[in-house]
């Protein structure tokens, strides 16, 4: 019998595509094997995803695998069932999602090189090419190298365009190699360490009452949700004990955190009880290491996993426990393709393995924390008990950079001993530059959007895409000589704190001047060990962890978030300000903190400085069913994404066209260009599709998106 396949590529395509399978290869040809196939004019890396008997009803003219690269299969049946079913949620590419959970050893690469063909060669020896054209010739000679080589070769910066013109005369043909990655050594094999039996955790009576609630589910190996309010410490102290049972039941247990740098108390509680049974597994970890803990997990080695959003593709075997760690963090959402977020994979998992799935956090999302208290699984633990001493100061009639209340506290601070952090989320010295005759604002040509202004390299910078050029000394539409800086950057408080207080020592803290990790390293050493007395950062300061709580904190404008349109814009705000908050020492040993905002009276700033979650929640709640926003409504934000404005506003209203087929259940916002309208030299055209009912969005959804080619990302809420 005939066998018939179906593979899927690690390309931006929403389909899987059927095969022959010659007879030589019928018995290595499983579900979870890669394959080489043609598509198009093109032979092209898949993944063999199903395999059946090619029946009668079968007559279309179908081409053969060429050939299949693994003897046994390389993605088990759950990481298969697991990623079809976040590509189908997220109408994102189940093959890109299978080349994700590759490991390094198994990642096929293609490298680009250039030839010369024969009217090449025939150019070079009858004289006829140009200068530039003739050095290429002269280093290509009868080899292939790649365009990086060349340009070292012969010095020619413009050796890309040069090859390209070539290519176009058929005096060049650029092919692609595959390289295989280097064969990286097996770890040694090694036993666990045996783990302690009794517990080492205080059990608290909340602990304890918890642990009871999901004892059943988890000796029964069945999916329950539970989800864990309350600080770290208790969230821990809930942790331990958990993966311990789930250890002893010879099961497996994944943790998800939103970021390697911020994980490190879990980590370290986690090692220290539980010794070599961990391991951690992410995207930044150098190709042998990663390696080496793929391998560890996929042969049984290991029974704990910690890692960002990439860990959910560990190949672990029999999963009884899944931890989402800080649960409110859009670090798990990943907005480049394959689009997908870890914590809605999570759910997949543990419905698939009959585990337990814990989120935990302090500051929930709205929709998780409304859903597990509907639902009857939320657990209260205690907060960490570090109240925090908070001023709000209102700088809606202030007319300079720092209010005069914020100034006279840091007046009070800036004493030996007494270091302290300022937050601003601005990068640069300002947002942008603002002509005040004709209201000119200098615009990133590729990204559409206002360009930052930094001062001291008197230049502007795209946020996006980094592009660069100086600052015009006019403006450019009217020729008037003013361009006035707006909206204050880290740079510009920097320059306002040396100001008003001479001898201070200042340091900055953002992407564009720690941009490596030694860097980073060094300017938290340098706060830590007392050289710097003013650490000014932006967002990327407030992901940092391990610092000792500062004497003090200012935080400098965060209604900033506030400005967006997006309906999570004051949970975002909320959270943010919480994360800052956590910087300063307790009120009890004299830690100070200071909010300077033109919103003062705003539900999601005045009850972050109160240190009040669920006053938060309440006006959030009801703010969000008065709108019928998630949790109250499923909502889906499409953004279609092209380089040519025209045919993709086409597409656009075909969309909206097929939508509004889809019935009065479904509301629709737009076309309109997303807030991003030209994102790295592509357009971006958003449209939202709102619905009471998750199942109504869902086949709404398969009827506009179905399997159209067009390069778009889905975001899913509620």
């Amino acid at each position: 019998m005939t066998l018939l396949a179906e593979v899927v590529f690690p390309l931006p395509l929403n389909q899987s595509f059927s095969y022959i399978v010659p007879a030589e290869s019928a018995g290595p040809a499983k579900p979870g094997v890669r394959v080489w196939a043609p598509l198009g004019r093109k032979t092209q890396l898949g993944f063999l995803v199903a395999v059946r008997d090619l029946g009668p009803d079968d007559v279309r003219l179908l081409k053969e695998i060429a050939m299949i690269i693994d003897p046994a299969p390389v993605f088990s049946a759950s990481t298969l069932a697991l990623t079809f079913r976040l590509s189908q949620y997220f109408f994102s590419s189940w093959g890109e999602l299978l080349q994700a959970a590759l490991p390094p050893s198994l990642e096929i690469k293609t490298k680009a090189k250039v030839r010369l063909t024969e009217s090449g060669l025939e150019a070079l020896r009858k004289r006829t090419l140009s200068k530039d054209e003739r050095k290429a010739a002269d280093a290509l000679g009868r080899n292939a190298f790649t365009i990086l080589h060349l340009r070292r070769t012969t010095s020619l910066k413009t050796m890309a365009a040069l090859i390209a013109r070539m290519a176009k005369k058929g005096l060049v043909q650029v092919v692609e190699e595959t390289v295989r990655p280097k064969k990286i050594p097996s770890a040694p094999s090694e036993r666990a360490r045996p783990m302690q039996l009794e517990l080492d955790f205080t059990i608290e009576p909340a602990v304890r009452s918890a642990l009871e609630a999901m004892r059943g589910p988890l000796e029964e190996k069945r999916f329950a949700p539970f989800y864990l309010y309350g600080g770290r410490t208790a969230r821990l102290g809930v942790y331990g004990p958990l993966i311990r049972k789930v250890i002893s039941m010879d099961r497996q247990v994944l943790v998800l955190v939103p970021e390697m740098a911020a994980s490190g108390p879990l980590r370290e509680s986690l090692e220290k009880r539980l010794g070599e049974t961990v391991a951690f597994l992410h995207g930044q970890m150098p190709e042998g290491a990663r390696e080496r803990e793929w391998q560890k997990i996929k042969s049984g080695r290991t029974r704990v996993v910690v890692g960002p959003r990439s860990a959910l593709f560990a190949p672990l075997a029999s999963a009884g426990l899944v931890i989402v760690d800080e649960e409110h963090d859009d670090a798990y959402l990943q907005t480049e393709r394959p689009v997908y977020d870890a914590r809605v994979g999570a759910r997949f998992m543990a419905v698939d393995h009959g585990a337990l799935l814990v989120f935990g956090s302090d500051v929930p999302t709205v929709e998780a924390f409304h859903e597990a208290r509907s639902g009857g699984y939320l657990l209260a633990l205690p907060g960490d008990d570090e109240r925090r001493r908070v001023e709000i100061v209102n700088d809606a009639s202030e007319r300079g950079l720092l209010a005069r209340r914020f100034h006279d506290v840091l007046r009070t601070n800036l004493r030996p001993g007494r270091s302290g952090i300022v937050f601003l989320n601005r990068r640069g010295y300002a947002s942008f530059l603002f002509c005040p005759r004709c209201g000119y604002i200098p615009r990133c040509e590729r990204c559409d959007i206002s360009l930052m202004y930094y001062k001291k390299e008197e230049r502007l910078v795209c946020r996006y895409c980094a592009a660069a050029r100086p600052r015009p000394r006019s403006c450019p539409k009217c020729g008037n000589r003013v361009m006035e800086p707006r909206g204050a950057g880290v740079e510009a408080v920097e320059e306002e704190l040396r100001r008003l207080f001479p001898g201070t020592r200042v340091s900055g803290f953002d992407s564009d001047r720690v941009r490596t990790k030694a860097a980073r390293e060094k300017v938290l050493r340098n706060f830590e060990g007392g050289k710097i007395d003013v650490l000014v950062g932006t967002q990327m300061l407030a992901h940092q962890a391990g610092l000792p709580p500062a004497a003090w904190v200012g935080i400098l404008n965060p209604e900033a978030l506030l400005a967006f349109a997006d309906f999570r814009a004051s949970q975002r705000t909320f959270q943010a300000v919480h994360r800052m908050m956590r910087f300063a020492a307790p009120a009890e040993a004299g830690g100070e903190i200071v909010i300077q905002t033109a919103f003062p009276e705003h539900h999601s700033i005045r009850e972050a400085a109160r240190q009040n979650y669920e006053a938060f929640f309440e006006q959030e709640i009801r703010f969000r069913r008065l709108m019928g926003y998630p949790p109250f409504a499923a909502m889906a934000e499409i953004v279609l994404l092209g380089r040519e404005e025209r045919p993709l506003a086409q597409k656009a209203r075909e969309l909206v066209r097929r939508a509004r087929t889809c019935g009065g259940d479904i509301e629709i916002f737009g076309p309109a260009f997303a807030p991003s309208s030209l994102l790295k030299g592509e357009r971006g055209i958003q449209v939202i599709l709102k619905s009471r009912a998750n199942e109504k969005l869902d086949a709404c959804l398969a009827e506009c998106l179905g399997t159209s080619g067009t390069k778009r990302s889905v975001t899913r809420y509620g």
